[in-house]
This record gives C-alpha cells, structure tokens and sequence, in this order.
C-alpha cells in the first residue's frame, strides 16, 4: 500500500515517513501542492495524508482537485486547524477522515486502517452495480448516472447514495448516516449531513426528489 505524505514541515514529513514505513506501508513525500499532484500522476497512490497550511496553496483547495480528479483515493487530513468549521469544510470538500496535530502515530496508523476497511469493503461480483429505479450506481467505478446521465459526486456524496441505493427501503437517522458514510465515530454536529444532502440534490435536479426527507428521522431513497 503506498500513501503519499503532502506535509511542507520537513521533520513531521520525516516523522510521518519512518512511522508508517515502520508498519510496512510504502510512502512518498511532498513538500507543496504541486510536488503532490506529480506523485499523483504516477497512479500508485493508494492513500493520502494532506496539511492544510502548504507553501503554494490552501489544502482545501486541493481537496477540491482531489474530488474532482482523483476521488477514488481517500484523504486523511492531517492539520493544526482544530476549529470546528474547518473540520466541516474538509469534510464537505471530500476529506475521509481528519486528524489534528499533535497526534500519536499509533491513531494515525488505526485510521489509515478504518479509512482503508470502508473503501476496499469486498461485495459480490453481482452488487458492484446496483440499478434502483432511474439510478444506476457502480461500487468498483465510484461512479453514478441517473436517467442515463452522469452526476458527479464527491466521496462523501457518493457512499451516502450507495448506502441509500443497497438499501432502498430503509430511513437512516442522520446519526446512522454519519456512522455509516462518515465511517468513525463522529463528533460533529448532524447538520453536516442536511448540508451535504441539500448540495447533492442541487447536482440531482430535476431528480433530486429521489432523496427524500423524513421529517423528525433522516432520510431514504425514493424509487
């Protein structure tokens, strides 16, 4: 498994590198978001850990470049920045998990397993694709069409419609939608989940009744 090190601090790269080599994880480094994304097109990235505070350019906005060209490559935040909205940020630009600084390499290391769990989770040959009414979604391909067109959607965005897709008959709680999608215990505030639904249903109009609102619960998929 390689993961890629985006950290402009020369002795927390460092510290970052030996750990996770340590635990047999193959690494590669870069100072800046440029040096970042020339590692990337190599393609034998498996993972990234991500600063937010880099030399050339906010790491939220290469989280936004991230989600758009390599969003099958989950992102684990690594940053400073504790305030709560950054957090939500991060997390609404696509971040898979987010970890603030100091930390012990030992959670890093559980994180990067729980992050791996829930984006290589084996399922059958036979539900890679999952077809519900005018929703087509492919597990292996991250990617999705409705009504034969395809929606762009952000990692969050798209685990979110799987779930409602494998499980078209259920309603999830928001706290259930941020155990399942989130993938970890969470600690914030469910209205990062109305807002992720609301931006997704603006990529989904004129389908975007589709999710549909359970007042006082959560939400299901309406087929």
């Amino acid at each position: 498994m390689n993961i890629l090190i985006i950290e402009d601090d020369s002795s927390i790269q460092m510290l970052l590198k030996l750990s996770l080599e340590v635990e047999g994880y193959r690494t590669e480094t870069a100072g800046s978001v440029t040096e970042g994304l020339k590692v990337l097109l190599g393609g034998r990235t498996d993972l990234i850990l991500l600063d937010l505070m880099l030399p050339d350019c906010s790491g939220f906005e290469l989280l936004q470049v991230l989600q758009r060209e390599y969003r099958s490559v989950p992102v684990i935040v690594l940053t400073a920045k504790n305030e709560m909205n950054d957090k939500i940020l991060g997390f609404q630009l696509g971040a898979d998990d987010y970890l603030t600084k100091p930390f012990e390499t030992r959670e890093l290391v559980e994180r990067i397993k729980a992050v791996m769990r829930r984006t290589r989770a084996s399922t059958p040959a036979s539900e890679t694709v999952v077809r519900v009414g005018c929703i087509e979604i492919d597990r292996r391909e991250r990617s999705c069409q409705i009504a034969g067109k395809p929606l762009k959607t952000t990692s969050k965005e798209f685990d979110f419609l799987w779930l409602l897709c494998t499980n078209p008959k259920t309603v999830f709680t928001r706290e259930q939608l941020l155990d399942q999608v989130w993938g970890y215990e969470y600690y914030g505030h469910t209205r990062s989940v109305d807002m992720m639904v609301n931006r997704l249903r603006e990529k989904m109009k004129p389908n975007d009744h589709l999710v549909a609102t359970v007042h006082g619960t959560g939400y299901k998929l309406e087929v």
